[in-house]
């Protein structure tokens, strides 16, 4: 079959190089010798004699019409051949088009890879700075705040000030950078909850006060007489609005004063107005100043800013439900108006049962210390509570005992939380289990977004060290009236310790709630421990030195000492603890002798210290 199509069309590439008036030539010739022989073949055949008359006539009569029919064969040929070269053709260009496209979407297919990628780092990178910055931020401005309360000459006091109020507003900035990377990931978030208008709008003054101050400016407060009590509201997100429309107030006003005027618009609006006396916004440049990266462009004056505060603010009170918007005039201020909903609110009340709750509890943490705090503000609650130090006992112990509640480390010595969860989760799906209940991730790390803990497996998540409140409200989220809360208590006194190297807000709630001979026992069982730990580490970072696959044994001594130091409130041993089990941080290599010569320097010094300011609190 190939053989005839091969010589086929060798035959007709044949009949078209000759063209159609030399084919028919040939044709005519060769029919007029083969007419002749086949004549005369058969004439001998059948008769036994050639009538070369007749012979002649019958190949006359054939010539004459042969050439017509061979030429319009020839022109049959020819156009077919066209029609199967341009179908050829048009196969060839649909082949090509097809590869392109099939080409195309391999490159766009790595393409939204890469950007995928580099999302994924630009988020892991924001993530990492988040956690980085904050924490020497919150030194900064709670060191400040306090050294603000002693006796200090004026001109310290000045410095202070400025110490202070330029670590509030890099946390701003910073807030807006933060926030310019979820926009653009479109993963910002709101979280309204019941706030007390009169002590959100003292805090705003307070510190819009001391912004003032630096330039020489004065800051006035109005209210109106019939704003809701408490209402419903993201704290963070109404504060970092009104912070940008005040920094700005006082960036561009050199004399005068700052206003921030609350009203209520109406039964459901409330408008918060800042305005000042500063040089004002040109009208034609009114409707561009909420444009992203632009900075107003007035006459005489440089340009300030960053250009993305106020585009970001009016994003935020969009999503809010709301809107920001502006009026100026040149020499005479500007206002900068957020419109806002209000859905008004009684003041929260904490619901306790009259029996406590008989939950029960799983907790797996492979660390001492934490389990002795999480375990003990659980049982102070009164629940009952199991532990499991690693993944296969928390399996084991689960497949034993009905649970309310698994609370689970991410990380533990044989498996991390999230192969438990999955585990578990499985085993519930083919019928394995008959009842699955919430499983709580626990993490010291900074926390991204809770999606990335729900994608495996976990309903929820907590950071460590337990915060009281944090924990109460998961548990009343999945529990409703059922779990008891803790009674409401006044506030602690003002700390007198280092906020850079102890967790004040921590402590002061495990005070409250355990008291401070638990708070002791707790330090002192690390103080037993750090010792082991230390040892462990320092073995690990010369096997480390001799043999580089071993990192990871160091990263693991470091996570260790980080969530034994983070339960009982030492900040500061924490913070380098944390570093030392970050293998993405910033020159591990060059500064992992440094943070363990720090570890060893520092860990006992804040022990005794926290120890002594605890036994003159008991």
């Amino acid at each position: 079959m190939k053989n005839i199509k091969y010589f086929t069309q060798k035959y007709v590439d044949w009949v078209i190089r000759l063209g159609r008036l030399r084919f028919s030539i040939l044709g005519v010739i060769v029919l007029a010798i083969l007419a002749l022989c086949t004549q005369a073949l058969l004439s001998l055949f059948i008769v036994g004699a050639v009538y070369w008359v007749d012979m002649m006539r019958s190949i006359v009569f054939g010539l004459i019409s042969a050439p017509f029919v061979i030429y319009f064969f020839t022109v049959l040929v020819e156009k077919l051949e066209r029609s199967r070269q341009e179908l050829k053709q048009l196969v060839d260009n649909l082949r090509n088009e097809v590869s392109e496209r099939v080409l195309a979407e391999k490159k766009l297919s790595v393409a939204l890879d890469n950007i995928e990628k580099t999302s994924r780092d630009k988020t892991r990178l924001m993530a990492t700075i988040s956690h980085e910055l904050r924490t020497p931020l919150n030194g900064i401005i709670g060191l400040s705040r306090i050294l603000l309360d002693e006796k200090l000459t004026d001109v310290q006091q000045t410095y202070l000030k400025t110490i202070h109020v330029s670590a509030i507003s890099l946390g701003h900035i910073f807030s807006d950078i933060i926030d310019l990377e979820k926009i653009d990931a479109r993963r910002i978030e709101l979280n309204a909850k019941e706030v007390e208008l009169s002590s959100f709008l003292n805090d705003i003054s307070n510190v819009a006060n001391l912004l003032a101050q630096q330039k020489k400016l004065t800051f006035q407060l109005l209210t109106d007489k019939n704003l809701p009590n408490w209402f419903m509201t993201d704290y963070a997100r109404l504060s970092q609005i009104l912070w940008n429309l005040i920094g700005n107030a006082v960036k561009f006003t050199q004399q005068g004063q700052i206003t921030l005027n609350v009203k209520r618009v109406s039964e459901h609006q409330i408008s918060f107005s800042v305005s000042d006396t500063g040089i004002g916004i040109p009208e034609n440049e009114l409707s561009r100043v909420f444009d992203m990266y632009y900075q107003v462009q007035s006459s005489g004056h440089k340009p300030l800013g960053s250009g993305i505060g106020l585009a970001i603010s009016k994003t935020i009170a969009q999503l809010m439900g709301g809107d920001l918007y502006a009026t100026s005039e040149i020499g005479k201020g500007a206002c900068f108006t957020l419109m806002l909903p209000v859905k008004e609110v009684e003041k929260p009340v904490h619901i306790q049962t009259p029996i406590p709750s008989t939950l029960h509890i799983l907790l797996v943490e492979d660390i001492e210390v934490n389990v002795v705090v999480a375990k003990s503000v659980l049982e102070k609650l009164g629940y009952v509570v199991d532990v499991a130090m690693t993944g296969q006992q928390a399996i084991e112990k689960f497949e034993q005992q009905y649970y309310d509640l698994l609370l689970l480390d991410i990380q533990l010595p044989d498996m991390s939380g999230f192969s438990v969860a999955k585990y578990l989760r499985e085993g519930y799906e083919h019928g394995r289990y008959d009842f699955l209940p919430p499983l709580i991730a626990l993490t010291a790390n900074v926390m991204h977004d809770k999606k990335e803990y729900h994608e495996q497996g976990m309903d929820d998540v907590l950071r460590k060290p337990l915060s009281i409140d944090e924990l109460t409200a998961c548990l009343v989220d999945y529990f409703g009236h059922d779990v008891t809360l803790p009674p409401e208590t006044s506030a602690p006194p003002p700390p007198t310790l280092d906020e850079t190297r102890f967790d004040i807000h921590m402590l002061s709630e495990l005070v409250e709630m355990l008291g401070v001979d638990f708070v002791l026992k707790n330090l002192a069982l690390f103080k037993e421990t750090m010792p082991e730990y230390m040892q462990a580490l320092i073995t690990a970072y010369s096997a480390y030195q001799l043999d580089e696959s071993r990192k990871g044994d160091v990263l693991s001594c470091a996570h260790k000492i980080k969530g034994a130091a983070a339960s009982v409130g030492l900040k500061r041993i924490q913070q380098i603890a944390a570093q030392a089990q970050d293998p993405e941080a910033q020159e591990w290599t060059v500064n992992i002798h440094d943070w363990i010569q720090q570890l060893t320097q520092y860990w006992l010094l804040d022990v005794e210290a926290l120890e002594y300011y605890l036994t003159k609190q008991a």
